[in-house]
């Protein structure tokens, strides 16, 4: 199916969503852009709306601004459960896919809409960014570090320049680095192998990587301040074998 000549009452829509996201408005921002959102007609407006979407939905769960709101709500014999407030429902409706993580009291957003973007928008401006943040964290368990560093190095392999790319590379040497950390001091039992000598070859090849991956990144265009400042502190602290204190692979 080709894509659709852009209508007024879309471009209305996506006009509206921008002007309430400047606004601060941004719930209200994802309800505008319903009509693009359920529509099943493919356009290149439909597409601008679950990037934008997406945008949002990223801000309200990221930035725990509707948690927030909703921990706000009075507390009654009818309080409501975190996913059947009526704004989650009203999101997911659309889309959004949220869900409650119990263990740490909050939504989350795994960027449902950028899915639906790829699956309708496969060869899209918008797809190599969207097949990145698609690629879902693995935590606590090597199988699942494994298989995002495997999905990563393929990033990066079909694109590799651009932000994303290097976004893609950030977070291999993050890996890297806390694998080294884990099996340098000790050890993690999801992580170790038992074997001592083994888990210190280990930690130390995953060390020279991040290294590379670090000091390639050095002088990155498109990272931002806050990540280059990170990236400078941990090449110069793995480089003298220092402590990480963030750790990316596992939760508290």
């Amino acid at each position: 199916m080709g894509i659709a000549v852009v209508s007024h009452a879309e471009t209305s829509a996506l006009e509206i969503s921008r002007s309430l996201m400047a606004g601060a408005s941004y719930y209200e921002a994802v309800v505008a852009l319903e009509p693009l959102l359920l529509g099943k007609e493919k356009s290149a407006a439909q597409m601008e709306a679950y990037h934008l979407a997406d945008l949002i939905s990223n801000k309200l769960i990221g930035e725990f601004l509707l948690i927030a709101e909703f921990e706000k709500l009075p507390r009654t014999t009818t309080y409501p459960e975190h996913l059947k407030w009526e704004k989650i429902v009203s999101l997911n409706r659309l889309g959004a896919g949220i869900t409650y993580d119990h263990l740490c009291g909050c939504y989350d957003y795994h960027h449902a809409f950028l899915r639906t973007l790829l699956e309708r928008y496969p060869d899209g401006k918008y797809a190599p960014a969207a097949e990145f943040y698609t690629i879902q964290p693995g935590r606590n368990e090597l199988s699942e570090v494994e298989r995002e560093l495997k999905e990563l190095y393929a990033y990066i392999k079909k694109y590799p320049e651009g932000k994303e790319s290097d976004k893609a590379r950030l977070k291999i040497a993050r890996i890297n680095d806390n694998l080294w950390d884990l099996l340098y001091h000790g050890g993690w039992p999801p992580f170790s192998s038992g074997d001592k000598a083994g888990d210190g070859k280990r930690a130390e090849a995953c060390r020279r990587i991040a290294l590379s991956l670090y000091k390639g990144l050095l002088k990155s265009r498109h990272l931002s301040p806050e990540d280059l400042k990170d990236v400078k502190e941990r090449y110069e602290g793995l480089g003298s074998l220092k402590h990480s204190s963030v750790y990316y692979i596992t939760y508290d």
